[in-house]
C-alpha cells in the first residue's frame, strides 16, 4: 500500500500528495464537490485544512477522512 507522506491543498480544489515511495499524484476533486461524500470540501477554508497521517488525508481535525484508495478512485475514474 502507498502511504501518504505529505499532502498540499492547491487552488481549484486540487490536492497534491507525495507517497512514501517517492511517487506523487495530484487529485482534482472539483468534479466531485456536488456529491454527498465530497460536498463538504466545497468550502475552500475547510478544503485547505487537509493534512495527512500516513494512512488518510484528513480535513477539519478528523471531520472528514479519505484513504489513498478513495482518492485514487477519483484520479482513475474522473468525474463519473
Amino acid at each position: 500500500m502507498n502511504y501518504i507522506k505529505t499532502v498540499l491543498p492547491m487552488k481549484d480544489y486540487r490536492l497534491f500528495m507525495e507517497m512514501e515511495s517517492g511517487s506523487t499524484v495530484t487529485v482534482d476533486l472539483s468534479g466531485k464537490l456536488h456529491t454527498m461524500k465530497y460536498g463538504e470540501l466545497a468550502n475552500e477554508v475547510f478544503f485547505k485544512t487537509a493534512t495527512a497521517d500516513g494512512d488518510y488525508v484528513i480535513w477539519g481535525r478528523g471531520r472528514l477522512r479519505l484513504t489513498v484508495n478513495e482518492l485514487m478512485e477519483v484520479v482513475l475514474l474522473g468525474c463519473l
